[in-house]
C-alpha cells in the first residue's frame, strides 16, 4: 500500500510539490522565554547504551563524550531545530499561497483544481495567486493565517506595504522554487537509493526539511482503526489508558494534503485520541500532554485550555472529500468522520462552506472538559521528557504520527530510548513509521496495521492509499 500523504505528488510548473505532513512542530521563534518548569534532558548516561549501539551512525564528537561534549551536543542541535521551524514556517506559506483559497478567486494548484496541464494557463493562475497574497497581508485583519503570512515575512526582513510589494512578490516566489526544487530533491533521494536502504531513506526522507506543522483526519482514522485492532487482539494491556502523551500535536496553517483554509487554525489530533479512547471503553477520562517545541503550537492550545477554564468549548471544523470521478474515499473513513467527535462534544454536519463544493463538514463543539484535560508541554522528544509530576509512573500510551521522519537514524533511536522511559511498563507507543529500535530501549513491535484512505481510479486500474501505524510496547 502507499503510503499517504507523504507520498501524493502533485506536478507544478514543472516540477513536483509533495504532499507536505506534520511535524508537529510550527513557529520560527526561539524557545519559550519560560520553558516548562518540570522538562527532564536527557543526560549522557541515558544516552550512552544509544550511542554505543548505533556505533558509527552516531556523530563522531559522541563516541567518547563527556557530559560537556553531549551538552554542546545538544545545544548546538537546538539552534539547529529552530533554523529547520524557521523554514517550515516558508513552506506553510508556500502552501497556503497554492492552495488557499479565501484570499483569492483563483483555482487552486491541484490537478483537480486545474484541469488541464498548459504551462502557461498555470503560470498565469500563479501569477494572480501571489498577487493577491501580496495585497491580502497588507490588511490581515482577523484572519489568523494571513496574520501568520505576514509574520514570516517581516521575519525575513521584508517591509509589508505599498511601496514593498514588488519586493515581497519575488520572496514569495522565490520560495515557491526552493519548494519545488527541494520536492524534486526529496525524490530522487528516494529513486537513486539502493534497494538496500531504500526503507532507510523513506524512513529518514525529511531528516533535513524545514518543520512545518499539519493536522490530518486520515492519520486520526488510521490510528483509531489500529487501537480498535489491538483491543480484539487482547493487546490493550494497561487499562486504562489514562495517561497519554501526543507528540506534535499538529496545527493548521494550511492543510497540505487537502489545501483548504476555510475555517480558523484548529488541532485535532489530541481531541481525536481521546474520542477513539472513550468510543473504545479503554479509558473514562484520557488525560493527554500535548508535547511540542513550537511558541504557536504551544500557545494555541494553552490558550484553549484557559478559554475552557472559563466553560468555553473548543470549536473543530473536520472536513472530509467527497468521492469524484478519479477517487474513491474509503468507507471506513468516511463512517469515522459520521461519527467524530460524538464522545467528546456537540456534533453537526453542515453544507459546503465558501467554495469548496466538494467537501463535507462536521462542526465539533468539545466539550470545555475534554479541553481542560489537553496540557501543552514544550518538551523536544529526542533529547527531553516531561519531569515526574507531569508523566506521573509513566505515560499508559504514547503517540507520534509524521514525526520521526524528520530526523536521522540516531536521532530516532534517542527518540525511541527517550520514548521507552516515559512509558509505563506495557505502555504502547504508536507511529506511522518503524523506528531504529536498540535493545536497551526495551520497545517491541506488537503489531503494524495497514490502513486504506481512498482509491484512485483511471485507466482501468484502481491505486489504493493510505498509511500504516506500528505499536511498539514497551516490556
Amino acid at each position: 500500500m502507499e503510503r499517504s500523504p507523504r507520498a501524493i505528488a502533485f506536478v507544478l510548473a514543472g516540477g513536483v510539490v509533495l504532499a507536505a505532513f506534520a511535524a508537529g512542530v510550527i513557529g520560527i521563534r526561539s524557545r519559550t522565554a519560560s520553558r516548562d518548569a518540570l522538562t527532564r534532558p536527557m543526560t549522557l548516561a541515558e544516552a550512552a547504551p544509544v550511542i554505543a549501539a548505533v556505533g558509527d551512525r552516531a556523530p563522531a564528537q559522541l563516541r567518547n563524550a563527556t557530559d560537556a561534549i553531549w551538552s554542546q551536543w545538544v545545544h548546538e542541535r537546538d539552534s539547529s531545530i529552530r533554523a529547520r521551524l524557521d523554514r517550515g514556517d516558508e513552506d506553510s506559506l508556500v502552501n497556503l499561497l497554492l492552495y488557499g483559497t479565501t484570499f483569492t478567486r483563483q483555482p487552486r494548484t491541484t490537478p483537480e483544481d486545474l484541469g488541464d496541464g498548459d504551462q502557461s494557463h498555470l503560470e498565469e493562475i500563479m501569477d494572480g495567486r501571489v498577487q493577491d497574497l501580496v495585497m491580502a497581508v497588507e490588511a490581515p485583519e482577523g484572519d489568523e493565517r494571513l496574520q501568520f503570512a505576514r509574520q514570516v515575512i517581516e521575519h525575513h526582513g521584508f517591509v509589508v506595504g505599498r511601496g514593498s510589494r514588488e519586493t515581497t512578490r519575488q520572496y514569495l516566489v522565490s520560495l515557491r522554487s526552493r519548494m519545488l526544487t527541494e520536492n524534486e530533491q526529496y525524490i530522487r533521494r528516494l529513486r537513486t537509493a539502493p534497494d538496500s536502504s531504500r526503507a532507510e531513506a523513506s524512513a529518514t526522507l525529511y531528516r533535513d526539511r524545514g518543520l512545518s506543522s499539519d493536522t490530518s483526519l486520515r492519520v486520526d482514522y488510521a490510528l483509531d482503526a489500529t487501537l480498535a485492532t489491538l483491543q480484539q487482539r487482547g493487546e490493550l494491556t494497561r487499562l486504562p489508558i489514562d495517561h497519554v502523551a501526543i507528540v506534535g500535536p499538529g496545527l493548521d496553517v494550511i492543510d497540505k494534503a487537502q489545501g483548504h483554509d476555510l475555517f480558523p487554525v484548529q488541532s485535532i489530533q489530541p481531541f481525536a485520541v481521546a474520542e477513539t479512547l472513550l468510543r473504545l471503553g479503554a479509558s473514562k477520562r484520557p488525560s493527554i500532554v500535548a508535547m511540542d517545541i513550537s511558541p504557536r503550537v504551544l500557545a494555541h492550545l494553552r490558550g484553549a485550555q484557559e478559554r475552557a477554564t472559563h466553560g468555553g468549548p473548543y470549536r473543530l471544523n473536520v472536513l472530509l472529500e467527497s468521492d469524484t470521478p478519479g477517487t474513491r474515499i474509503d468507507s471506513g473513513l468516511v463512517e469515522y468522520w459520521s461519527r467524530f467527535g460524538d464522545r467528546i462534544g456537540t456534533a453537526t454536519t453542515a453544507g459546503p462552506n465558501g467554495d469548496a463544493t466538494r467537501l463535507r463538514v462536521r462542526r465539533i463543539d468539545v466539550r470545555p472538559d475534554v479541553v481542560r484535560d489537553v496540557t501543552a508541554a514544550d518538551v523536544d522528544v529526542i533529547v527531553e521528557r516531561p519531569g515526574e509530576n507531569a508523566a506521573g509512573k509513566g505515560f499508559d500510551l504514547i503517540v507520534a504520527t509524521n514525526v520521526f521522519v524528520y530526523y536521522d537514524p540516531f536521532e530516532q533511536a534517542l527518540a525511541a530510548a527517550n520514548v521507552s522511559r516515559m512509558l509505563g511498563n506495557g505502555g504502547l507507543l504508536l507511529t506511522n513509521q518503524p523506528l531504529p529500535v536498540p535493545a536497551a530501549a526495551g520497545l517491541s513491535l506488537v503489531l503494524a496495521r495497514a490502513v486504506a484512505f481512498d482509491r484512485l481510479v483511471g485507466g482501468g486500474e484502481t491505486h489504493e492509499r493510505g498509511d500504516t501505524i506500528y505499536a511498539y510496547r514497551k516490556s
